[in-house]
Formats: C-alpha cells, structure tokens, sequence
C-alpha cells in the first residue's frame, strides 16, 4: 500500500522544470530554465525537465505545438542537460494523470483566485479579458502545479513571470494537505531570492516566443541576430534603463569572460558617451558565437536520438507520477 510523506521527516531534495514547445527556444529560455539546470545537473539532486506540450494546448492548436516536441528535446540535449542525470521527457506521458490531479485539485482553488494570477492577462489574446477567456486558459496554473506535484518536487527554477504559479501550487498543495493529510509535497521556488527575467528587446515585458522580432532564438542566422539586436531598446547617454541591465545581463550570462568590456561600455554610457552602438556590436558578436556554436551541437543529435531520451524519461515521470496519485486517491478515500 502506497503511504502518505511523513509529516516529521522533510521529503528528499527534487527539481522540476518545463518548457512549452510552442516554438524553437529562446535566450530567454535558456537563462531562465535551462542554465540553471546546468548548474544543478552537477550535484546530486533529482532533476526532471519536461516538454510541456499540453501547456502548450492552452493557447495554440496540437498541430502547432507537436511538431516542435522533438525539436525541444534536441535543444535541451546540445545545450548540454544530460539524460544520465536529467529525467528528461514529454508531458504528454503523464496527460491523464496530470488531467485526474488537476481534477482533485480544482475543488481547492476558487476562480477569482485564478484570475488574480498575473500572467493570466499574459496569455490573454489581444480583445480578451478575464471574463471571455477560456476555461482551460484560466485553468493554466492548475495544470502546471499538478506537473509539479505529481513528481513529488521540491524545488521548481522560475523566473520572475513564474512565481506566483509556484505560489499558485503550494496554495493548493496546502489546501488539500489540510484536507486529506499530508499526501503532496508543498514546492518552492529555487531561486526566489534572485529570480531572471529577460525583457523584449523592444516594447514592453518580457522576451517571449510570442513576440519574434524581439526576441533571440536558439537557431536564428546571424544575419537575423544582427538585425535584431540593432534594433534594440536602450537609453540615452548618461541614463540607465530596465532595458539596458537586461541586456547586460544576457551578456554577461553568455560570455562573463567579456563582464570587464561590458562594464566599461556601461560606465562611458552612464558617463554621456554615445557608446551603445557598440555595446550592442559586442553582444551581437557574443549571440552569434553562443548560437553559432549550439547550432553545430545540435545538427549532430538527430530526431531519432531526441525520441529515444523522451521515452526512457516518460517511462520514469509515468511510474513516479502513478504513484502520487495513488497516494492521493488512497487520502481522499476513493480507492
């Protein structure tokens, strides 16, 4: 008989994260998900990093999201996450566990609670507003906590868009503890005390697959990178902009052996030098190297090698999931 976490012992130490194959990766992407999976691939804690393609369903049709699956799991293998120490696989091994969780887990969250999420409005279509969205749109954070808690995670890496989903999970995750008994693990956030976020290189939030012209993607020409990057928002000499540190902080994330030309470009803009031409040269030549570079890696992984990881690492997400939700059912009495 499966049995609930003890109530005085701290569950093992477990990292979760995901990415919707809604379009090839972005810089973005990399920093605020997989670099920080990188670096704690190195330790010893359990990792799982998952293709969301049923997140990706929320606002995109199964034939624009699918087709991208093996994609995402090529960028994940060149970027460097190592299927010997990652469980690496497609949300869709786990849609009807995840389906039945976020079932169970609906009766404990109310919707005006799911509107006050922020990125709901995100994810709004330009004309929508809450009360004209979809049902399944709304249900976003519901599904990604059930993600989370189905593979008994402790530790989520998000960046500053995602925290109040992970606020969002350890809600429900609490409600229905103090419903059922100790039967899910109540997740964190893993780097809360510092979370990234990467901004659009022109207008306003984040960079996002949503937006292309303001972002940099993985497997973009040079020539695009170029452009781009030229294009990009800064600020006039001598003041400073959200803009600016964002941009500096993908440049240093990239090649922190450049973070000493990096500052001195910063210091003669914030002294009145007409210097962001070529700061914006310089982060130019450093995208082209990293995605030059990422681009090779990932020529040589083939679709067949990508499925394969996908497989063996559903196979581990599906037994673990399996037995959470054994242990919820068992709680609630159903079985």
């Amino acid at each position: 008989m499966t049995t609930s976490p003890s109530k005085s012992k701290t569950p093992p130490a477990r990292i979760i994260t995901g990415i919707r194959p809604s379009s090839n990766l972005t810089i973005a992407n990399l920093i605020g998900s997989v670099i920080p999976v990188l670096e704690l691939q190195k330790g010893t804690t359990p990792i799982s990093v998952f293709v969301a393609t049923m997140h990706g369903l929320t606002d995109h049709e199964a034939k624009e999201v699918v087709p991208n699956v093996l994609g995402v799991a090529r960028d994940f293998l060149a970027l460097g996450l190592d299927p010997k120490r990652v469980t690496i696989f497609d949300q869709r091994s786990i849609r009807k566990e995840v389906a039945l969780l976020k079932f169970y887990l609906e009766r404990h969250v109310t919707i005006a609670r799911l509107v006050r999420v922020p990125t709901l409005k995100d994810k709004l279509k330009a004309g929508q507003n809450p009360e004209n969205a979809t049902a399944l749109l709304a249900m976003y954070p519901i599904m990604m906590a059930a993600d989370i808690l189905l593979q008994d995670a402790t530790l989520v890496p998000v960046g500053k868009d995602q925290l109040a989903h992970i606020e969002a999970a350890r809600e429900l995750a609490r409600a229905f503890n103090a419903k059922y008994g100790n039967a899910l693990v109540v997740p964190e956030a893993a780097n809360q005390k510092d979370p990234v976020n990467i901004l659009a290189l022109r207008g306003e939030g984040k960079m996002s697959k949503s937006k292309p012209d303001d972002a940099i993607f993985l497997v973009d020409t040079e020539a695009e990178i170029r452009k781009k990057v030229k294009r990009a928002e800064t600020a006039n000499p001598g003041e400073s902009s959200e803009k600016i540190d964002s941009l500096v902080f993908l440049a240093k994330t990239l090649a922190p052996e450049h973070a000493p030309a990096i500052d001195a470009l910063v210091k003669r803009h914030m002294a009145g030098e007409k210097v962001m031409a070529e700061f914006k040269a310089l982060l130019a030549d450093l995208l082209v190297a990293f995605t030059g570079d990422f681009q090779a890696k990932r020529a040589k992984i083939t679709h067949k090698d990508a499925a394969a990881v996908l497989a063996a690492g559903g196979s581990v997400a599906a037994k673990r999931a399996q037995e959470v939700l054994d242990r919820v059912e068992q709680s609630m009495g159903i079985v």
